[in-house]
Parts: C-alpha cells; sequence; structure tokens
C-alpha cells in the first residue's frame, strides 16, 4: 500500500516534469530563433518569478516521496507493533509467528524507506536540470529583450540617428556655403 502511494505521487511527477521539459525546452527553442510568445519582456522580475513557479511544484513532489518513505517506514513498524500480542512475547511457541510478522513489517519499512528516498533523489536532480534549462530560458530572453530595448528608440526620446532639418547658419539667416 505505501509503495503504491510512492509509485502513484511519483508518476505525477513524471509527467509533469516531462511536461515542464517539453514546454521549456520548446520556449528555449524558439528564443534562440528569436521568438516565441515569452519575448516581450516588461519586467525582468516578473518574467524570472514566473518562469520557475512553473516548475516550483515539483520540489513539492520530491519532498512529498521522501515524505511518504519515511511514513512507509512508520507504517511498517506499526505494523510490527500491532500484531504482537503480550501472550506472544511470553510464549516460545509464537516465535516463529513473532519472526513472520517481523520480517513483514520490517520488509515494507525497508522497502517505503529506499522507494521514496530513490524516487525523491530522482525527482530532485530532474528538477535541478529543469531549473539549469529555466534559467537559461529566463537569461536568453532578457538579453534578448535588453538587445532589443538598445536597437529601438524609446518613446519621448530624441532620435539621433535621423537627419537633421537644417545647418546651423541657416536658422540665423545667412547664406550657407
Amino acid at each position: 500500500m505505501a509503495t503504491a502511494i510512492i509509485g502513484i505521487v511519483f508518476i505525477v511527477g513524471l509527467v509533469m516534469s516531462a511536461y515542464r521539459v517539453w514546454k521549456i525546452g520548446g520556449e528555449l527553442d524558439k528564443a534562440k530563433l528569436g521568438g516565441g510568445r515569452l519575448m516581450k519582456v516588461e519586467s525582468e522580475r516578473a518574467l524570472e518569478i514566473r518562469l520557475f513557479s512553473r516548475i516550483s511544484h515539483l520540489q513539492h513532489i520530491a519532498n512529498a516521496l521522501g515524505m511518504l518513505g519515511l511514513i512507509g517506514t512508520a507504517w511498517g513498524f506499526s505494523l510490527f507493533a500491532a500484531n504482537i500480542t503480550p501472550d506472544m512475547v511470553g510464549n516460545a511457541a509464537s516465535a516463529g509467528a513473532m519472526v513472520t510478522t517481523l520480517a513483514s513489517g520490517l520488509g515494507v519499512a525497508i522497502y517505503a524507506t529506499m522507494l521514496g528516498g530513490a524516487l525523491c533523489l530522482w525527482t530532485t536532480c530532474n528538477l535541478q536540470l529543469l531549473r539549469g534549462a529555466t534559467a537559461s530560458l529566463c537569461a536568453l530572453i532578457m538579453d534578448e529583450a535588453h538587445a532589443r530595448s538598445r536597437l529601438a528608440p524609446r518613446a519621448g526620446t530624441p532620435d539621433f540617428a535621423a537627419p537633421q532639418a537644417a545647418p546651423y547658419g541657416a536658422l540665423r539667416g545667412e547664406a550657407t556655403p
């Protein structure tokens, strides 16, 4: 039961992670080609928050996997403790049943701990890769936005590249050569 819950949470995390890899990879490819829906940047901090919030749920899933492994450990030990009665402890004939109950509970505890820990580690590593890709996407978009803002004149500022209307002498009524 504990391993089934851990497995379901992991599958949900795996699907969400794969979807985010696909989305971030696609946006990164579009941004490298000079396009993408995120190319208009109004606020760099807002962009960063928006991009990183899209993968933050994976950290919660990784933490949940680790905690479910620990809960499985406690559940396995409770299976052992719940099935041991005071009569069994004092009776030598029931030692075999007690060892069987102990092995069953310890098996659940150890397996849940290993499974939860291993899947937590995998999800955390995957999250770190996604964070790196998200940081690359964020930096690429911000760099592109800065490059575009340097090339495009801002509203309300003089355009120094425009040709001058008349030479200085023509403004005072003098003849120009």
